[in-house]
């Protein structure tokens, strides 16, 4: 509760311009601007309203940028904020990056809540995989503890999507948004977070591997978001919202051991 209080303060306080903070809905308004026909032009990383998620993405956003941005922004701000009241997460408003992204209006803390819902309903995965991509890491997780079925779950719904989003928009939008992968997977823009720029993608996710890879031998599942954030294309500083995904992760596997330990006893 006083977790809670305290993130929800830190909220307001920044939304209110009480606490000064060079934060600005960037990443809400490129989903508000986002083009279905043509989601990809001018898509560069760090271009104003550069859109690089998948072409499934951009169809099911379509309705909502018929709407005032500012409704849009709101709205969406609340989509987040009540995802985490609803799932019992509210406490994770003071986990670094999670205000940030309610701010910028970015999808980290809904795939921080698919990767927790991933371990009962696989298939929430392809939240990630449509998005963000190389956080998909994380899918190691059954790969290792040969859970194919979960795996095959989230390869059979992904492809469901994909299969609709070309029925409607054709496949010409998802060639493009692979060109777009392509072209932005070698460039070295980052976020100096604290003084530190983060290393780059291709050293970040042989680390990611051997993280998840840990996690599952030891069936410790809050390793998952933590390689998930390693993975990231970019790391940015709301980027760090994946990290709502740990404590409940954790309290999961703490419960699950102290199970054990009775059935033993």
């Amino acid at each position: 509760m006083l977790a809670t209080a305290a993130g929800a303060l830190w909220l307001v306080l920044i939304m209110t311009r009480i606490v000064p903070a060079d934060l600005t809905p960037r990443d809400a308004h490129a989903y508000w601007a986002v083009n279905p026909s043509d989601p990809y032009r001018g898509a560069q990383l760090g271009a104003e309203d550069a859109f690089l998620y998948a072409p499934a993405v951009a169809q099911l956003l379509a309705p909502f940028t018929e709407l005032p941005f500012d409704v849009f922004r709101v709205g969406y701000a609340f989509l987040e904020l009540g995802a985490l009241v609803v799932s019992g997460l509210a406490y994770t408003l003071v986990i670094p990056g999670v205000v940030e992204d309610v701010v910028r209006g970015n999808v980290h803390i809904l795939l921080a809540l698919a990767i927790v819902a991933g371990f009962r309903l696989p298939a929430a995965w392809a939240a990630v995989l449509l998005t963000k991509v190389t956080p998909g890491i994380g899918l190691v997780w059954f790969a290792v503890r040969r859970e194919w079925r979960a795996l095959a779950q989230v390869a059979v719904v992904t492809a469901a999507i994909i299969g609709v989003s070309m029925l409607v928009g054709g496949i010409t939008p998802w060639a493009d948004w692979l060109r777009v992968l392509g072209s932005n997977a070698g460039s070295d823009r980052t976020f100096t977070y604290l003084g530190v720029a983060p290393p780059p993608l291709l050293v970040r996710l042989p680390l990611a591997l051997a993280v998840v890879a840990w996690g599952a031998w030891s069936n410790r599942r809050w390793t998952v978001p933590i390689a998930a954030l390693l993975a990231l294309p970019v790391i940015w500083p709301s980027g760090f919202a994946l990290l709502a995904a740990v404590p409940p992760l954790w309290l999961a596997d703490r419960r699950s051991d102290e199970t054990a330990d009775r059935s033993k006893g």
